[in-house]
């Protein structure tokens, strides 16, 4: 676990107090759901990164899956910090961004979300709603099972574990493994349930697919932490290298597992990017950097740049994500724009 936390954090960070000016005194909270999942923890370091290069001081705000803490936790920042807070959030669910933008738009308070939202909301309907932003599930979950269904040959039984089943993210995922199904008529996909991005529960699904399964070829996984909880069991099953599995994220563990031969694929989200980058443009919303009733649709709602990760490239993504020092610009609020997104 702390090899798995330490991903994206060995970082050269570009001074930004300069361009946003100081913000000591402004309130910044990073609204997640677990510091559990290494994903997630990583997300909170980058938040602090940006924090301290601008003086602000940063809160952390984990729901644990509860959407209704998530809300109460938000408001009550708010309540303290008036309009001198900004917000990164990932909504536990996507309804769940509703009540959190009314309760900002309320009290005026500038937000970031990320990948969670129901489709017909759009950020630009909300003045301070600076960006919604995400990378692009369904071509994730291609990636991911495009890369499983060749190194099984074309053939062969897999299994899927499910993030949340109201969550965007985990519904574009799953979309983006039935689109590689469909073009795969000898992979045949025997169980699927959802493990909630929860490495037990996703250890668990993958003890009773096996009993009901022993021959599957291959799991996909919406996100590495599943994906590692259906590594353990299939070492415990000695079936760890002959059943890969696939997620996404692109945290160290299964960096590690792909380079070991135990994993086939993931896709890199730099979540450290995420955590800072998002009160980034918060901040610059707040103090004026960026003016959203000038700032275009495509900027509002957008694809950022993920990397995708195979055991072809996977030595190079180690050498550059965990054992070098990426650097990060938080003045380049647009660096790792892709597309507008619907």
């Amino acid at each position: 676990m702390k090899r798995a936390l330490a991903i994206l954090c060995l970082v050269a960070l570009v001074g930004a107090g300069a361009a946003f000016g100081q913000a000591q005194g402004v309130f910044m909270g990073t609204a997640i759901r677990s510091l559990e999942n290494p994903y997630h923890a990583v997300w909170a370091r980058g938040g602090q990164a940006f924090a301290d290069s601008v003086g602000g001081v940063h809160v952390i705000q984990t729901c644990e899956g509860s959407s209704e803490k998530q809300l109460n936790d938000i408001k009550a920042l708010v309540a303290k910090a008036g309009k001198d807070a900004v917000f990164c959030i990932d909504p536990n669910e996507s309804p769940n961004i509703i009540p959190i933008a009314k309760a900002l738009e309320a009290a005026g308070v500038y937000y970031v979300s990320w990948w969670n939202k129901p489709e017909n909301v759009k950020a630009w309907d909300y003045p301070h709603w600076v960006a919604h932003v995400a990378f692009d599930g369904i071509s994730a979950g291609e990636f991911a099972a495009n890369v499983l269904f060749k190194k099984m040959g074309g053939k062969g039984k897999v299994v899927a574990i499910k993030g949340m089943l109201a969550n965007s993210i985990a519904i574009d995922r799953y979309k983006g493994l039935e689109n590689i199904l469909a073009k795969n008529p000898g992979i045949k996909l025997v169980a699927s349930d959802t493990a909630e991005w929860d490495r037990t529960k996703a250890f668990e699904k993958m003890k009773s697919f096996l009993v009901a399964n022993p021959d599957v070829g291959g799991v996909w996984a919406a996100n590495d932490n599943m994906a590692l909880g259906a590594l353990e069991a299939l070492r415990a099953a000695d079936l760890a290298g002959k059943v890969l599995v696939t997620g996404c994220d692109g945290i160290s563990e299964m960096l590690d597992a792909i380079a070991a031969g135990e994993a086939a694929a993931t896709v890199l989200n730099d979540s450290f990017w995420q955590g800072g980058m998002g009160l980034a443009l918060a901040l610059a919303a707040k103090t004026g950097k960026i003016d959203l009733k000038k700032t275009p649709k495509e900027k509002r709602q957008y694809f950022a740049r993920a990397v995708e990760v195979s055991q072809d490239n996977v030595k190079e993504v180690i050498a550059t994500y965990v054992k070098g020092t990426p650097k990060y610009d938080w003045n380049d609020l647009y660096a790792f724009y892709v597309r507008a997104m619907p």
